[in-house]
C-alpha cells in the first residue's frame, strides 16, 4: 500500500515527468521482434501456463483439501505468469501467441502421454486423483524447468524474455517442490498405524 501511495503522489507532484515518461514508453514499445526460436519458446510456455491453469481448476474440484489449495496456487501463479509473458510478446511484435506445436518426436509423444494423463484425471476424485495429479505436477514442472534452463543457456535469447524466464523459474521450482511435499504427506497418511496388540498372559 505504501508503494502504491508513493507512486500516486509522485505522479500528481511531477506531471511533467509523466509526459516525458510517455515518450520513453512509446519508444520501448517498438522493441525488436522476437526470433523464430524465441517465439517457439513463448508459444510453449503460454501452452504450459494454460494447461496448468486448467489442471489447477480441476484440482480444486476433484482433489482433497491440501490439493485444492495447491490447485488454487497453480491457477494464480500461472495466470500471472501468462499475463507477463503475453505483455512481453506484444511488446516484441507478437500480438497473438501462436499455438504450440511439438517439433520433435519425443515432444510429440510427451504431449500424447500428458493428454492421456489429464483425461484420466478428469474421471478421478479424492486420494486417487491426488496421487496421479501430484505425480504429473512433479514430472511436468521438472520438464518445464529443464526447458527454461536450456533456453537460458542458449545464445541469442531476447533480454526481456531472458529476464522473465529467470523470474519464473523459482516459481516453477516451488510448484515442483510443493507437489513432492504433498506426495510425501499423502504417502504418510495412507500408512495406517498398526493397532496395538494386547499383551499375552
Amino acid at each position: 500500500m505504501k508503494l502504491r501511495t508513493l507512486a500516486i503522489i509522485a505522479a500528481l507532484a511531477l506531471p511533467t515527468l509523466a509526459v516525458a515518461d510517455d515518450t520513453t514508453t512509446k519508444s520501448s514499445d517498438k522493441a525488436a521482434k522476437l526470433s523464430a526460436s524465441d517465439t517457439q519458446v513463448v508459444a510453449h510456455l503460454h501452452h504450459v501456463n494454460q494447461v496448468e491453469i486448467d489442471l489447477g481448476k480441476l484440482a480444486q474440484k476433484n482433489g482433497t483439501a491440501a490439493v485444492k489449495s495447491y490447485g488454487e496456487m497453480l491457477v494464480t501463479d500461472h495466470q500471472n505468469a501468462d499475463k507477463e509473458l503475453t505483455a512481453i510478446a506484444k511488446r516484441h511484435g507478437v500480438s497473438t501467441i501462436p499455438s504450440y506445436k511439438p517439433d520433435t518426436d519425443a515432444a510429440k509423444q510427451d504431449q500424447k502421454d500428458t493428454d492421456a494423463q489429464i483425461a484420466r484425471l478428469k474421471n478421478e476424485k479424492g486420494a486417487a486423483f491426488d496421487k496421479d495429479f501430484l505425480s504429473l505436477m512433479v514430472a511436468d514442472h521438472e520438464k518445464v524447468i529443464a526447458s527454461v534452463d536450456a533456453t537460458l543457456a542458449a545464445n541469442g535469447t531476447d533480454p526481456d524474455l531472458q529476464t522473465w524466464l529467470k523470474s519464473v523459474r523459482p516459481v516453477l521450482q516451488r510448484h515442483a517442490d510443493q507437489a513432492r511435499e504433498l506426495q510425501k504427506s499423502a504417502q504418510t497418511s495412507s500408512i495406517a498405524p498398526a493397532s496395538p496388540q494386547k499383551p499375552t498372559r
